[in-house]
Order: C-alpha cells, then structure tokens, then sequence
C-alpha cells in the first residue's frame, strides 16, 4: 500500500496506514496497519489492525470486484460481501469502496515476484 486517504467535505486526506493486498485467481486477502495501536476499532480494524481473505469475484466491466469474507479479524465481517471499485494504470491499483458513504482510497503498487 502506498497511500490511504480518507474524505474530507472537500478533498481525501492522507491516513498513516501500511499494508498489502494479494490477489490469486480465486481468493484475496487484505492486511493493513496504523501505527497507531490506540486507534479506536473500525468495521474492518481491531487495534489498528485490518486482516481479511475470502473467495474472490471480478466484474471487469464494471470496474469491480467482490469478496466473500471467509475471515477476519474484525469477526463481524465474516459472511459479509465487500465489494470494491478498482482502477488498473501500469503498476497501481486504486480501489474506492461502492458506497460512497465510506469515504476512503487505498492505492497500491504492484511487487515483482
């Protein structure tokens, strides 16, 4: 993860978190951190921590794709369906939550094996 970046009323502001997302053909998983422990929980955090995987889907007309939890470390995920916007340029990728109302964006560079 290179950047993650909440909403404001007017722009995103950047949110000091690291982590990495890993696609294979039928699953993804997620693992990301605040620095800072005391960050209060979140929907997908525990103690600043955010780690998920699941079955995988993608709809590349629309530009997105979807996750069935199958764990989390935020245990009220689990059974849930995530589903993300992505945008591919080169290396990055940047996904957007559907709702709107969530207001993040996550950007990743692409490693090399």
């Amino acid at each position: 993860m290179t950047s993650l970046e909440g909403s404001g009323p007017d722009a995103y502001t950047e949110i000091p978190y690291g982590g990495q997302i890993d696609f294979n053909s039928e699953t993804v998983s997620v693992q990301a951190m605040n620095p800072d422990t005391t960050a209060p929980d979140t929907a997908y955090t525990v103690q600043g921590y955010e780690a998920f995987y699941g079955d995988l889907s993608v709809d590349e007309e629309a530009g997105t794709f979807s996750v069935e939890i199958e764990s989390a470390l935020a245990r009220e995920l689990i059974g849930q369906t995530l589903t993300r916007n992505f945008e591919v340029t080169d290396d990055t990728l940047v996904l957007t939550p559907v709702d709107v109302s969530e207001g993040w964006r996550a950007t990743y560079e692409r490693h090399a094996d």
